[in-house]
């Protein structure tokens, strides 16, 4: 995050402390009492706002702000903990500088969320838009208490339902939208923080706690370090506390977990020219007016009163005091006092996962050997169903002992390092595509994540359809660096699991594949991923692409090199993949693909699982010039021979490629893509058949930018 060197020189004038001067004003903290350093009224309405507000005997909480008590209740944690739940981390992608930016931003009415301006330094709507895309407020992107990192649930911001910004108080305040991008999660689950517009919160010497987001990382708090040095400024509040880039936006909490600020900026540590430095005196660059956040050293921090916010939402001259969306501030029920509030429960309470005593493991009961085990297949040809039986001599025992190991291998593998496909791998904001709401019907969601579908590994992310047992899209990050001799065919051993992450019903096994005559097909491939900083993490990500939730059913012309034929994905891959990692060896060797079946209402059916006998790949790369494009095609079998049992395939059909515009993926899939993506389609009406003349002209040169339109005649049906 950028910050206008205007608000630094602001928090300055209005503070122009020295560090020294900071120094002695904590020293003197510590050896006054708050009646000396607050006044009689000011102790007066401290006192009438812990009685009123207090999770806790009142007594004790008013004897902690005068000094005598510094012990706090055991629900200090966990009211703390309901109330973070309603922080969140600030994510657009800036089309001024090219970046995704971060902040923290937090609810504070069922529909609004409140931020700084200078996260969203615009004045309207069409402003907002040209400044912003993808924005958004992720919750729950934090560590739980059994140390897992929570897969964030994403709530797009709204600026056309509600928008209002203020430079002076560094205020932005903007409407959310009611559902997730899931649409399985509602934002009143996140629940909202009350604004108390009424002296008496803060006292000199009080503890201002933050919860934020900081550097875009995930949830963390300030707890040490943090109390309020100055109390007399009318509009703000002066503190010491943690915080770094992403803090922007953040809510400051008292000791009662009421807010009592927005977390704005501070004074910044400069030299004897003014110039800012950073932790090692080195001179921060201004560019543009603003200075990279991230390596600011704050002096104190600075945060603007709830009680001026409120003031400014609320007077009679402002322009949203009327707006119903506003409204709610001035509602008898809105507020903090202990008879009106009710906390979101801290999910951890709700499902701990704790199930009392551990029970002992019971022996496994295989059973009896038998000579032979029935399979029944269903065939299609010529219209006709035909039910096939075959005899198996692979005793019963043997396939219960296989089947028990290899799900103990599944139920034991670790995903907790996964982190996935990357977005800003390549420099430039590439999101995995969303779903569309008919296809989002059909997806299989983790099971300790309800709201959630994505599986990430090492490198790439997949989003697995529960009907057709396959995944619906694999993205991957490609990288032509860190690549390891050793890693070579020679030493691949392909392991193929299920994710435990999901149900195991909903995905394809070994069983299935066996007799089937098909390949199990990399959508991501092992190459692909076969990068890291060292030989072990690139072997990691290489075996972990062996994933039945990254694999398709393909016939192995289409996925390996056979008959002659060579296998055109390979050679796609090859082709496009590799002599684009050269090209753009400028931008680090990087590119993203993303790969996944297209599925038709008459795809054919093999036990019965319906098999899509065409795919999709979007790759995204940089030309020769640095561009940014995209080129996305579609291989799919030619018409099978009128009479041939689909079992009976000749396996070694060659498969036709085609470049398509990304458009049509989207429809033929039910994929959304990034707008930047469509932005750099590279598709041309003269190049919808993708020859291997085509593909070298692609990769040495890139192809001239047109719109994505459909061809006629080549409109997919809906998936």
């Amino acid at each position: 995050m950028k910050l206008p060197v205007e608000l630094l020189s602001k928090a300055e004038a209005d503070y122009p402390k020295t560090p020294a001067q900071v120094r002695s004003l904590q020293s003197r903290i510590v050896s006054r009492s708050a009646l000396v350093l607050d006044g009689l009224d000011h102790l007066e309405r401290r006192r009438a706002m812990i009685a009123a507000s207090a999770r806790e005997s009142a007594s004790l909480a008013f004897e902690r702000y005068l000094g005598t008590n510094d012990l706090l209740p055991i629900n200090y944690l966990l009211t703390g903990y309901a109330q973070s739940r309603a922080v969140g981390r600030i994510r657009y992608f800036d089309k001024k500088d090219r970046r995704t930016a971060y902040a923290t931003g937090f609810m504070v009415s069922p529909e609004l969320m409140m931020t700084n301006h200078h996260v969203f330094p615009v004045s309207d709507v069409a402003e907002f838009a040209a400044l912003a895309d993808d924005a958004a407020i992720e919750f729950g992107y934090e560590y739980d208490a059994f140390g897992k990192l929570g897969e964030p649930v994403v709530h797009a911001l709204d600026p056309e339902a509600f928008l209002h910004t203020s430079k002076a108080l560094d205020l932005a305040l903007v409407a959310v939208r009611p559902r997730d991008l899931t649409g399985l999660r509602q934002l009143h689950d996140q629940g909202y923080l009350i604004l108390n517009g009424r002296l008496g919160k803060a006292g000199t010497g009080d503890y201002a706690t933050i919860v934020q987001h900081p550097d875009g990382e995930e949830k963390q708090i300030a707890l040490r370090n943090n109390e309020i040095i100055d109390n007399d400024l009318p509009d703000v509040l002066i503190y010491k506390s943690d915080t770094a880039q992403g803090s922007s936006g953040a809510p400051v909490f008292n000791n009662e977990w009421q807010v009592i600020a927005l977390h704005s900026s501070g004074v910044a540590k400069t030299d004897a020219a003014g110039h800012y430095l950073d932790k090692h005196d080195q001179v921060i660059e201004v560019e543009n007016g603003r200075i990279d956040e991230s390596r600011v050293v704050w002096l104190s921090n600075r945060g603007v009163r709830v009680s001026a916010l409120m003031k400014h939402l609320l007077a009679p001259e402002s322009a949203v005091a009327l707006h119903p969306l506003v409204q709610v501030f001035s509602s008898p029920a809105y507020t903090d006092s202990r008879p009106f509030t009710t906390l979101p429960r801290p999910a951890i309470l709700e499902t701990s996962g704790f199930k009392g005593v551990p029970v002992a493991a019971q022996p496994v009961s295989l059973p009896p050997l038998a000579a032979s085990v029935i399979e029944i297949r269903v065939s299609i040809g010529n219209g006709q169903h035909v039910v096939q039986s075959t005899v198996s001599e692979t005793p019963l025992q043997t396939v219960a002992l296989g089947t028990l190991n290899e799900r103990k291998l599944e139920d034991a593998q670790d995903y907790s390092t996964c982190t996935g496909f990357e977005e800003e791998f390549m420099g430039i904001r590439i999101p995995m595509p969303l779903p569309s709401a008919r296809l989002r019907k059909q997806l299989a969601f983790l099971k300790d994540a309800p709201g959630s579908f994505t599986l990430k590994y090492h490198h790439f992310s997949t989003i697995l359809h529960a009907v057709r047992r396959v995944p619906v899209v694999s993205a991957i990050n490609v990288h032509g660096k860190h690549r390891y001799a050793a890693l070579g065919s020679s030493s691949r051993k392909d392991n193929w699991l299920r994710d435990s992450r999901v149900d195991y019903d909903a995905q394809l096994d070994d069983r299935w594949y066996a007799k089937s005559g098909f390949d199990k097909g990399h959508l991501s491939r092992r190459e692909d991923a076969e990068w890291g900083t060292s030989l072990a993490l690139a072997k990691a990500a290489a075996d972990l692409t062996c994933s039945y939730a990254n694999a398709v059913p393909q016939v192995p012309a289409f996925n390996r090199a056979m008959m002659g034929y060579h296998g055109q994905w390979g050679q796609l891959e090859n082709k496009l993949l590799e002599a684009g990692v050269k090209n753009e060896s400028s931008r680090s060797a990087r590119i993203c693909v993303f790969s996944g079946p297209v599925f038709l209402d008459d795809d054919p059916v093999y036990a019965s699982v319906q098999v899509a006998l065409g795919c999709f790949k979007v790759v995204v790369w940089f030309n020769q010039d640095g561009a940014l494009r995209t080129t996305a095609f579609h291989l799919s079998q030619d018409t099978l021979l009128e009479g041939i049992a689909f079992e009976a395939l000749n396996f070694d059909k060659l498969f036709k490629l085609q470049q398509v515009p990304l458009a049509w993926t989207e429809q033929a899939t039910g994929l959304g893509f990034a707008a930047v993506l469509r932005d750099a389609d590279t598709f041309s009406k003269d190049s919808a058949q993708a020859d291997e003349a085509a593909l070298e002209r692609l990769v040495s040169g890139g192809q001239a930018h047109s719109a994505s339109t459909l061809p006629e005649g080549d409109r997919p049906a809906q998936p």
